[in-house]
């Protein structure tokens, strides 16, 4: 037995222990979720972002009429520096996609709900 197929055995096993009073809670950032880039992954990931944009415009201006995106602010900034500095390599949507839909609880895997 390999040691990562030993850890992910004691990972395994440590999932399936019965709990008593209480859970299990991961604590810190996760930075990235082992899976293979794929064309399903992409195409899921842009659905996925396209229908939290419209949310998001219902949730800001109660329908889709006024849609703009901002030009400053925190989220501007993340991408314009990234694109910006010649020593930060600029990072393809496929680095973040699947970290991002795992987040939010897409299972974006063939026959994923």
């Amino acid at each position: 037995m390999t040691s990562l197929n030993g850890r992910r055995g004691f990972l395994r096993g440590l999932v399936s222990l019965p709990l008593i009073g209480g859970g299990v809670t991961l604590i810190g950032a996760p930075t990235a979720v082992a899976a293979p880039v794929t064309e399903r992954l992409m195409r899921e990931y842009a659905n996925w972002i396209a229908f939290e944009h419209y949310r998001a415009q219902i949730e800001l201006h109660g329908t889709m009429d006024r849609q703009w995106y901002e030009l400053h602010g925190a989220a501007y900034r993340w991408h314009e520096d990234a694109a910006g500095k010649a020593d930060l390599p600029v990072q393809a949507p496929s680095t973040r996609a699947a970290l991002v839909l795992s987040a939010v609880g897409c299972d974006w895997r063939e026959g994923g709900l």
